[in-house]
């Protein structure tokens, strides 16, 4: 029987359950099952605001199942956030007309007043016809590297840090600087294009595989997308177009590198919706206190702080503190130390090539790389963790 109650839904639907009523959450879960999708995300509390878009990226999620009974304003306002992203359902076992409009007004495309499978197999099938055309997503990761303080190294973190995940194996690697003031990706490689990260912006809604083709650089077999020459062009990125761009981009490469501004810069769109973020900080009291403030911007806007990877660079310092320091000042565990190796940085730069491998800084940013890539030895963990500096003579 319940074999027989399977819809033909041939979407290869992924679907996001928000619902703090635990009843009727179990009923969706349920009936989704016997519509033959076991993965089902299920969120027991209404996230917080602005958070719903980074969720659904991490989960690869492409249709809302939102209950709008327990909490009516919240669910409205989360209907706001997740409906220009993907189909929302709404759940309400009642027959409120008023709540209905202002869920349909505010995006909201079905509604299910009891999720018995049947009832869930016709929306996705009515879903299905809707978005014949769709493709399921691929889930390439998405890091972030942002600066705590200008100046503690991020966009050099950033550049090298896509180069060496390339040469870690990964086939498909994209870099991106979104920061429009100093342009660092393509002062550090020495690269020129006549397109730059705003093009993407501008033409997010006609981006295609040609399109996009034409505005990236390729160098040493990463894609690079440039900031634009002139600092005064304005680059201003939406949740929309952030959750968008990196959905397409997603789809083309294993791993997203992005080289972020500062927190009180535009580029906190891509942030919100990222995998990770690599917080770079040098281990001085200045950077340390614009660090803290950071930290503070980025749970303004919703970001996990699980997701935060505090990196401290150019360590250790002779006027800088000690990791245990830095540990206590920010209230974050350093995620990686990277060495303070800066004829190895002026090499690189002097001729426009990533930095040696071998070198102090060069060993540091590959044990970061295989740490984020999964590819630490158990028995290297203790000493990788707190030991990227490779002193060696």
């Amino acid at each position: 029987m319940q074999q027989s109650a399977k819809s033909d839904v041939p979407y290869a639907w992924k679907p996001l359950v928000v619902c703090p009523n635990a009843p009727m959450a179990l009923r969706v879960r349920s009936a989704l099952e016997e519509q033959g999708f076991p993965e089902v995300c299920l969120v027991s509390q209404y996230p917080q605001a602005g958070a719903i878009a980074g969720l659904v990226a991490r989960q690869g999620s492409n249709v809302c199942f939102l209950d709008v009974a327990s909490n009516p304003e919240r669910a409205l306002q989360l209907i706001s956030e997740a409906a220009p992203l993907i189909p929302v359902v709404a759940l309400n076992p009642g027959n409120d007309a008023d709540l209905i409009l202002r869920c349909l007004r505010l995006g909201a495309c079905e509604f299910l007043a009891d999720a018995t499978s049947e009832q869930v197999g016709a929306v996705l099938e009515r879903l299905t016809r809707l978005h014949a055309k769709a493709e399921p997503r691929k889930n390439g990761s998405v890091c972030c590297v942002m600066p705590g303080k200008p100046g503690s190294g991020a966009s050099t973190l950033a550049t090298y840090l896509a180069m060496e995940m390339k040469r870690s194996g990964i086939s498909k690697v994209l870099l991106v600087d979104t920061d429009a003031v100093t342009g660092s990706v393509a002062f550090l490689l020495k690269l020129k294009s006549d397109f730059h990260v705003g093009d993407a912006v501008r033409d997010w809604q006609r981006m295609d595989d040609d399109l996009w083709g034409r505005l990236v650089v390729p160098y040493h077999g990463v894609d690079i997308l440039l900031a634009p020459e002139n600092p005064a062009t304005r680059v201003a990125v939406d949740q929309r177009v952030a959750f968008d761009l990196l959905t397409f981009w997603r789809k083309h490469y294993q791993t997203i590198v992005l080289d972020l501004p500062g927190a009180y810069s535009p580029g906190l769109e891509f942030a919100a919706v990222g995998d990770e973020i690599l917080l770079a900080t040098t281990s001085d009291l200045a950077a340390l206190h614009a660090s803290r403030r950071t930290l503070e911007c980025l749970e303004k806007v919703s970001v996990d702080r699980s997701k935060i990877k505090l990196v401290v660079t150019r360590y250790p310092s002779s006027t800088g503190l000690k990791r245990e320091d830095v540990e206590t000042a920010l209230g974050l565990e350093p995620y990686a130390l990277l060495s303070n190796d800066y004829d190895a940085v002026q090499a690189a730069v002097l001729d426009g090539k990533p930095v040696d491998p071998e070198s102090h800084l060069g060993r540091s940013i590959g044990a970061l790389a295989e740490r984020l890539l999964g590819k630490q030895k158990a028995a290297r963990k203790r000493s990788t963790l707190f030991g990227l500096l490779a002193h060696r003579s």
